[in-house]
């Protein structure tokens, strides 16, 4: 093959080429997150603190962050896919072996649900189901920065309550998908689980598997860029100041219509729930249904699921994550 690997459709790949483009891949990208963190910038302040959204007109900036930044994020997380998927042998006792181990991995994991739901790939087949979607929850939902600035912005009784209900949403999400799907879907579990038509090595050079899997999951990258463009073009999240939650029933619906679409990440959901809190008359249920909604899965995951899980399942996870969030919210309400 003089060097090269070939795609299932026969096209050569160069793997010095692929190391290149996903090293730079990861490099751009290690270096935003570095900087972003370094100087505070989330979604809340970056207009203010972001040198790049100050510089570019606000469209571009947006199109980088629906596209380009989503890309990086996808490219790291198939990435670490592959490497993972390369040792599993060496590493089969590090998977996580029941919800259990597989939140509190997860909770580890300073991930977004883009980055995590590569790694359902090489989990295929060597954990349930339930595991699986547990992982890819609680990974956004949960980790040491998150609980430090629940911690420090919204009090302890908030912090508390995050821990407990991501951990509720997880797990309870991960059975229900399961069970549901052993008894309606029951065909496309399978075919989930055999792996049938995907699981075919690609190539054992970490890098081009990268490149090609990354390449294949543009599409959907794509399509949920622009549906998430075009939700932040019209700022969603600004439509939260016209409402009135005195009806902490109705204000449920409210924030799960609002929080399920859009992407919000490493707890920018706190820092835009701090003044609703304050001044409002938001209820504290309310605001957690917004915060597990929007934190564990938006517009742009959903169209990654769609590749990784398929239709039915993930139109079946969907569903789940707003039904459990709706009763995690209820029952805060009530106490």
């Amino acid at each position: 093959m003089n060097g090269k690997r070939t795609s299932k459709r026969g096209e050569p790949v160069n793997p010095s080429l692929a190391r290149a483009v996903v090293l730079t891949g990861l490099a751009i990208i290690i270096a935003d997150m570095v900087y972003a963190n370094v100087n505070g910038i989330n979604s809340m302040n970056r207009e203010a603190l972001c040198i790049v959204y100050k510089t570019l007109p606000r469209w571009l900036f947006l199109c980088w962050e629906c596209f380009v930044e989503t890309s990086l994020i996808v490219l790291t997380g198939i990435f670490a896919s592959a490497t993972i998927e390369n040792y599993s042998r060496r590493l089969k006792r590090f998977f996580p072996k029941n919800q259990l181990s597989a939140f509190a991995y997860g909770a580890i994991l300073p991930v977004c649900s883009c980055g995590a739901i590569p790694l359902m790939e090489v989990m295929k087949r060597r954990v349930p189901l339930r595991v699986i979607v547990t992982f890819v929850i609680a990974a956004p939902l949960l980790n040491p920065y998150i609980v430090i600035l629940s911690l420090s912005m919204m009090g302890v009784k908030y912090a508390v309550l995050r821990i407990i209900a991501s951990f509720a949403l997880a797990t309870a999400t991960g059975f229900m998908v399961e069970r549901i799907g052993r008894r309606f879907f029951k065909g496309e579990l399978g075919r989930y689980e055999t792996c049938e038509n995907d699981c075919r090595v690609i190539s054992r050079d970490i890098f081009v598997k990268t490149l090609l899997t990354t390449r294949k999951v543009l599409p959907y990258i794509l399509i949920g860029g622009l549906i998430t463009l075009s939700l932040e073009l019209f700022e969603p999240k600004r439509w939260l100041s016209f409402f009135s939650f005195g009806d902490q029933w109705l204000s449920m619906p409210i924030m799960l219509a609002v929080g399920l679409p859009v992407y919000v990440c490493n707890g920018a959901d706190i820092i835009m729930l701090k003044p609703l809190l304050s001044f409002t008359d938001l209820s504290l249920g309310s605001s957690m249904v917004f915060s597990l909604t929007a934190s564990a899965i938006c517009i742009s995951s959903i169209a990654l699921l769609t590749k990784f899980l398929g239709k039915p399942l993930t139109v079946l996870l969907v569903i789940c994550i707003g039904f459990v969030s709706l009763v995690i919210g209820g029952i805060i309400n009530c106490f």
